[in-house]
């Protein structure tokens, strides 16, 4: 301003746009460095602070440690992971410790998990874990098809059910006598009655544990509805499966809900 002051009015009129818009662009890059700078921060936690969410972790949601471990292992899951504890936190990683065992060897392992994007404060760390560990609880369709065992059971269903609700007792008896008779000579009769009972006990079963297992995920591992409603789904297509894998967290005490 005290430059311009100093020159004619008419070289004063001619250079205000040209220093109005350079003011401008020095304004930008200077918002735009600090922006910059501020998304670089890294969050620092120390090891009081650890000690302090790693305790909170494992007195109040030990069944999100396990869904992290259960997520994240590369090795065999048919073995379940006992003495889940977390460790240590910082900005970028979780590292939970844990026992696995096979057959009469046990072993203590180590996992870190990984933030991305980092924890943003220590204060967020714990809604930061629960989130995502409540992200890991969520069941997945592919299961049905990825898993040999549920993909079975689904297959086996879908065929007690099509002879069930489609062939009927005089289709499903025309067809056995045309492929296989010897089943025929065998059951005789009653082969489409207990296909019948077969099926519908399927139906029931699987449900009731698809019920069962939903109402627990809800009252002990704090899952939204949606989520529940998709465990009560998949369940009530192959049933026994992913009941087991759902009890994973439903052995755990109660947490404060978070939908």
């Amino acid at each position: 301003q005290g430059f311009t002051d100093s020159l004619p009015p008419h070289k004063q009129q001619r250079l205000a746009p040209k220093l109005t818009e350079r003011y401008q662009h020095l304004s930008h890059q200077t918002n735009k460095e600090e922006i910059m700078c501020s998304d670089s921060i890294i969050i620092i936690i120390n090891d009081e602070q650890s000690n302090d969410i790693c305790n909170a972790l494992n007195k109040n949601h030990p069944n999100i440690l396990l869904a992290l471990i259960v997520t994240n292992q590369s090795t065999n899951n048919a073995t379940t992971p006992t003495q889940v504890k977390a460790r240590k936190i910082s900005a970028h990683t979780l590292t939970i410790s844990y026992v696995e065992c096979q057959g009469a060897m046990c072993a203590l392992n180590s996992l870190d998990v990984s933030f991305s994007p980092p924890i943003k404060s220590a204060d967020d760390a714990i809604d930061r874990i629960v989130t995502d560990g409540k992200i890991a609880m969520e069941a997945q369709c592919k299961w049905l098809v990825t898993e040999t065992l549920p993909l079975l059971i689904l297959i086996v269903t879908a065929a007690l059910g099509y002879a069930t609700l489609v062939l009927g007792e005089d289709g499903l008896q025309s067809a056995i006598d045309s492929a296989v008779p010897l089943i025929s000579t065998i059951f005789g009769s009653y082969f489409f009655s207990l296909v019948r009972a077969s099926f519908y006990f399927a139906v029931v079963a699987h449900a009731a544990e698809g019920v069962y297992i939903a109402i627990m995920l809800r009252m002990r591992a704090s899952l939204g509805y949606l989520t529940c409603l998709k465990w009560f789904a998949l369940i009530c297509c192959v049933g026994y499966p992913l009941t087991k894998k759902a009890m994973l967290y439903t052995n755990q005490p109660k947490e404060d809900k978070v939908d």
